[in-house]
């Protein structure tokens, strides 16, 4: 699939290759593979060393740099668009055309298990961790996405580099292109390179007697969730509560709207309910938000809390009082205004940014299968009415939800509200 967003009055060129599988598409003997792979794009391609592929980013004042989810891995770029030519021809030679030097290997192997050590060293990141395990138990999809030290420690070179081969395919691949370029220039460079990577793939599998087989990777079926109300103590000076709820996919872009504004109206913002509840009227709390995401498979929303053990007991109080306020009280008009007045401003002044305008049409083909352009969705959002927003804020606060205690927690007080069931182990 390939997306293309012209922007002539732009100075720059954003591009990305995505491939539609992460960590939730991993059989257990290739936990952490999507993670690695991601790391080795940057070690050297067929003929350019690590330094070398760097260069030809870093020397023009662009930049490149790769992520691996749950449900994706992205290889992606920006670049002045006087030189988004050579980077595209590097993009691709580093997303299918990689090497994996069997020394940047054994290097990148420390590197991947310092990140994983610091990511236990952030409190922060392992509540996340530690819910997702336990929100989506027994399930990929609910597994660390660097998986853990050993299995990491496990990966040999060779294992890893026929994955690769097998997974990362042009044909399997979303290429997305915003900035300063002629359209149909761009579609011509971009289906050349993709004949030449298939081409070269093809010869160096008949030259070592290889067949083209299919990957052998899980398919993203739907995650089933697990409605729960836990605790975990940690020695950390902060406690840090997380809420899951697990929503139907969004049918097209304006249901995924739709319930972005009930987001921004819930905990999106500083004018938001929750930040003025627990933080600006009462000062219950430092850092308070909630998100929301959607994939094909299922949407999730998640609201994030930190506040202290002294706090907290008041902090959980406030939080559920607000959570149920959400149909006691429907958004007002204002409200219902304010949300949306605010994402087509953060659209618009996202317009110029080439790297926004493609992850978003990325994003967009991952979640809906389809790609609107900026007027099509500000067009769609300014559709929206009020009793939609309503609708859509009473179903997310009368769905389940996980709740999750991570931290410094003065277990009696939570229990005796009915907050916790018991300490997860």
């Amino acid at each position: 699939m390939l997306a293309v967003d012209a922007m002539p009055n732009a100075s720059s060129v954003s591009m990305s290759i995505w491939l539609p599988y992460g960590s939730r598409n991993e059989k257990p003997q290739y936990r952490g593979f999507f993670h690695y792979i991601e790391h080795m794009l940057f070690k050297g391609s067929a003929d350019k060393t690590a330094r070398q592929l760097a260069r030809v980013f870093e020397s023009k004042g662009g930049f490149v740099n790769a992520f691996s989810e749950r449900s994706a891995t992205c290889l992606h770029c920006t670049m002045p668009a006087d030189n988004w030519k050579e980077a595209c021809r590097t993009m691709f030679d580093m997303a299918f055309l990689s090497v994996f030097p069997a020394d940047e290997f054994e290097k990148e192997k420390i590197v991947i298990i310092s990140e994983i050590l610091q990511t236990e060293d952030d409190p922060e990141e392992m509540a996340h961790e530690h819910f997702f395990h336990r929100f989506w138990p027994g399930q990929t999809v609910g597994l660390p996405i660097a998986a853990t030290i050993d299995e990491v420690g496990a990966i040999t070179r060779d294992s890893l580099y026929e994955f690769y081969l097998e997974v990362f395919r042009p044909e399997h691949a979303c290429i997305s292109i915003a900035g300063r370029f002629l359209e149909e220039e761009a579609v011509d460079l971009l289906e050349g390179l993709l004949g030449r990577i298939a081409a070269e793939r093809r010869a160096s599998q008949l030259q070592q007697g290889r067949e083209s087989v299919n990957a052998d990777i899980l398919p993203s079926a739907p995650a089933v969730p697990e409605s729960f109300r836990l605790f975990e103590k940690n020695s950390s000076s902060l406690c840090y509560i997380i809420h899951g709820i697990q929503a139907i996919p969004p049918a097209d872009n304006c249901a995924y709207l739709r319930n972005s504004i009930v987001n921004e109206i819930f905990g999106g913002s500083a004018i938001s309910r929750l930040f003025q509840s627990l933080r600006e009227d009462r000062g219950l709390c430092y850092t308070v938000f909630s998100s929301y995401e959607a994939e094909k498979t299922e949407s999730l929303w998640i609201i994030h809390l930190q506040t202290s053990k002294q706090q907290l007991p008041s902090a959980l109080d406030v939080l559920e009082e607000e959570i149920n306020r959400l149909i006691l009280e429907p958004p007002s008009i204002e409200e219902y205004q304010d949300a949306r007045n605010r994402m087509a401003g953060l659209i618009k002044l996202a317009m110029d940014d080439s790297e926004y305008r493609q992850r978003r049409m990325a994003r967009q083909y991952f979640a809906h299968g389809s790609v609107e352009s900026v007027e099509q969705e500000l067009a769609q959002l300014y559709a929206i009415e009020y009793d939609e927003v309503v609708m859509a804020a009473e179903t997310v606060a009368a769905n389940e939800r996980a709740r999750f205690v991570f931290g410094a927690v003065p277990q009696a007080k939570l229990i005796e509200r009915g907050y916790l069931e018991y300490e997860a182990h």
